[in-house]
């Protein structure tokens, strides 16, 4: 090798100090404790680590906690749920024309109590993916171990709030979706706002899939998030989920409002790859810009297409019920705070 002739290094060293650790990438056979930072080889162990977490470490049983749903393998149908009507439902569907002579057509029907509820994916699946780019100019100067985790944290959390806006959009025009609009002036303070909040929640459950409010998870925009903190803090609670009495998830983008998922049945169902991963985990070299592109991908379907199957009476003779139509039930409540109007 001629004198001054770069050599990529083929070797790297971890040296650790109090409070950081630093990794240190060398010639060994060449330069003795010199330093080379390959963003190679941090992209390297961040998309490892963000592998092991999705498909082997944690993330199933996180994610089951978070809200109903399951993963199922390559190539079959999101598994059918059945619940029994709790209790009288109406529900609204299309106009038909009657099997009976009077040509009479019914507008709406109600779901005695017995019937049961079934499910079925919405027209839409949620595709979730993110990509991050790390530039070789960024990470010249070397990185640790305690940054790369931090980095890591951050990506997962807006990740999180990113898949939930996107379910949120999904269930906002799910025929099953029922939306009640709270026009009352929110109090100003943070507790008594909460207060406001979980009372027009409470107001507005779905008695036919749950009796309370811990029957539900609740899917709410992140702005909620420092406010529901704050008073679950005032009130004693170490966390939101003593203070409401339920599981939250929050979700980013547009507020859509608040919806309350039944946990009597899955909303997501994940999945897997021909290799039984759910996510897909890619790194590609973009010589364009001297860096490395990073990108998550996963697919879900979901299950939020309430269906119920209505007996439709004789108008000449009520207890005459030959004909049957299945319809959307209201499965999902979505509760929308508007501000009232200025008079």
């Amino acid at each position: 090798m001629k004198r001054d002739q770069y050599e990529a290094p083929n070797a790297y060293t971890v040296s650790q100090t109090e409070g950081s650790t630093r990794i240190q990438f060398t010639r060994a056979d060449k330069i003795k404790e010199g330093m080379a930072a390959d963003t190679s080889i941090y992209v390297e162990i961040f998309s490892q680590a963000l592998d092991e977490y999705f498909n082997e470490g944690d993330w199933k049983e996180e994610a089951a906690n978070a809200i109903p749903c399951e993963f199922r393998p390559a190539k079959t149908e999101p598994t059918a749920q059945q619940l029994v009507v709790m209790q009288n439902r109406s529900v609204t569907f299309d106009p038909r024309t009657s099997i009976y002579g009077d040509k009479s057509e019914f507008t709406n029907g109600q779901a005695i109590v017995g019937d049961v509820i079934f499910t079925e994916p919405c027209d839409k699946a949620a595709l979730f993916s993110f990509r991050a780019t790390f530039l070789d100019a960024h990470l010249i100067a070397g990185w640790s171990g305690e940054g790369l985790q931090q980095t890591g944290k951050k990506l997962l959390d807006d990740f999180e709030l990113t898949c939930g806006g996107v379910v949120a959009g999904i269930l906002k025009d799910s025929q099953s979706t029922e939306t009640k609009t709270f026009t009352g002036a929110l109090s100003a303070t943070p507790r008594e706002r909460a207060e406001d909040i979980v009372d027009a929640l409470t107001m507005n459950l779905n008695l036919a899939v749950g009796r309370d409010l811990e029957s539900f998870v609740l899917l709410m925009p992140v702005a909620l998030s420092a406010v529901l903190n704050r008073a679950a803090q005032r009130a004693g609670h170490d966390d939101l989920e003593d203070y409401l009495g339920t599981r939250t998830q929050f979700y980013s983008g547009e507020d859509h409002g608040v919806f309350m998922l039944p946990m009597g049945f899955s909303s997501l169902s994940f999945r897997e790859g021909p290799d039984g991963d759910i996510w897909d985990v890619r790194t590609t070299r973009n010589p364009a810009i001297q860096g490395w592109d990073l990108e998550v991908t996963g697919v879900a379907d979901v299950i939020a297409q309430g269906k119920v199957r209505l007996k439709l009476a004789n108008p000449a003779d009520p207890t005459e019920k030959l004909q049957t139509e299945t319809v959307s039930f209201p499965l999902i409540t979505r509760v929308v705070f508007a501000e009232p109007e200025e008079e």
